[in-house]
């Protein structure tokens, strides 16, 4: 397992796991706030929130990822050492340099674990999209001609301006639409004698506002999130959200071109009835059914706020600018030139680039410093040759009654050999040391 927490894609890729949890969990909460704000406001609007969130936080983790792999430090702060007196235990800021040590063997751990996780969600998705685009679609035949006369018409009112096709299916037991570039909508086949031709024009009203929105392609890219942060409650919390709003977005639009809202109420209500088992569709497909039917029929019925047309740009433009600022961040950080070392010159590096092999106990405090209440900061300039072994110490900063010290415990330590391209180096790295007394 040492050997595979060596790779620096999969430390990478360990590190970039914890720090979303608590990315995820302050993204959640953020949500939180701005969607109890907007609960008066348009669907549009909350949709677009909820949305702007699930996006930031994968760009947060794939910056994170990035950051790490391009020499950034996965836990900043963990290279200080903190030193107080014998019998004074250890202070705060001392847990760093403990976590480190403490989930440095977890990584290749929980690498493991992530990958197995994704590829189970991702053979999900490809089932799900295997059984849409074979039973489904196989599935599909043409209405008749009365209704695919209606479907024009309403695709007009719709402003739908692409080719949508309309067929019958014995594989779904609600509306569904499939596909992006080429987007079909499928009918149970039980609805067109069951529903009144009124009614089902207002749920096929309702599909066609998920192929305007392209809601497909939503989907897909939404399960892929899913699949990648599968781990975080707050994922599939956000998701749930995402497809409540989208659905509230789309009734809104249904009612919009019926122009009755009991109408479109009591047509969600008899497909209801039809349905034999609680749902034949993956949540891959976007369908008349989705949500919680209830609740959504509860909300038509009841007044609601004016949809606000720029509300989604206003919303996410927070979002904007936050991705905007990790990507320079991201980009700075993976392009910024490295130090190159003159022939013959150890290389510079950052203390969380060297691996560790035996960190020792923290020495006695220095006890002519102790007496004399003196605390501070010391930096050690360790130098290693190609086989890890330290072949010079030296204070470049701190009290000159703690430096002695320093340097004498910084040349217990024990680390790996530095590697650059795979290859050992001679390397030099500043260790930071804090004297604290209580």
């Amino acid at each position: 397992m040492n050997d595979l927490a060596s790779i620096s894609l999969l430390r990478a890729m360990g590190w970039t796991l914890l720090h979303s949890l608590w990315q995820g969990a302050l993204l959640a909460l953020l949500a939180v706030v701005a969607l109890r704000l907007a609960r008066q406001r348009s669907a549009e609007l909350r949709y677009a929130m909820a949305t702007g969130t699930l996006t930031l936080l994968v760009l947060s983790f794939v910056g994170t990822l990035v950051w790490i792999s391009g020499g950034g430090d996965p836990l900043p702060g963990a290279d200080i050492v903190l030193i107080v007196p014998v019998g004074e235990g250890r202070g705060l800021s001392g847990w760093l340099p403990s976590l480190r040590t403490a989930l440095g063997p977890w990584i290749p751990w929980l690498f493991l674990a992530w990958i197995l996780g994704f590829t189970l969600r991702v053979l999900q998705l490809g089932r799900a999209m295997t059984w849409l685009y074979g039973p489904c679609l196989d599935s599909f035949r043409p209405p008749p001609a009365e209704w695919l006369a209606r479907f024009e018409a309403l695709k007009a009112r719709s402003q739908v301006r692409f080719p949508v096709r309309l067929g019958l299916s014995d594989q779904v037991d609600s509306l569904v639409v499939l596909g992006w570039l080429k987007p079909a909508v499928l009918v149970p086949a039980a609805a067109l004698m069951a529903l009144s031709p009124e009614g089902l024009e207002a749920l096929l009203a309702h599909e066609l506002a998920h192929v305007r929105r392209s809601d497909f392609l939503a989907n897909v890219l939404q399960s892929f999130a899913e699949a990648l942060l599968f781990y975080h409650p707050a994922v599939w919390w956000l998701s749930r959200r995402i497809r409540q709003e989208r659905e509230h977005c789309c009734d809104d639009a249904a009612v919009q071109a019926c122009g009755d809202s009991i109408l479109y109420a009591s047509a969600l209500a008899g497909l209801e009835e039809l349905r034999s088992q609680p749902t034949l569709v993956p949540d891959l497909a976007p369908a008349a059914s989705g949500g919680r039917l209830m609740s959504r029929i509860q909300r038509i019925l009841r007044p609601r706020a004016a949809h606000d047309s720029v509300a989604p740009l206003v919303a996410m433009a927070p979002a904007l600018l936050l991705v905007a600022a990790l990507g320079i961040a991201t980009l700075s950080a993976a392009t910024a030139p490295k130090p190159a070392a003159a022939a013959g010159e150890p290389v510079e590096m950052s203390f969380s680039q060297i691996k560790i092999k035996y960190q020792p106990e923290a020495p006695a405090y220095p006890p002519e410093a102790k007496a004399q209440r003196i605390q501070g900061t010391v930096v050690v300039v360790l130098t290693l040759d190609i086989d890890g072994n330290v072949t010079d110490a030296a204070a470049e900063s701190g009290p000159d009654e703690l430096r002695a010290c320093a340097v004498e415990y910084a040349r217990d330590w024990e680390f790996e050999p530095a590697e650059v391209n795979g290859k050992p180096v001679e390397a030099r790295f500043r260790l930071t040391m804090p004297f604290r007394l209580r």
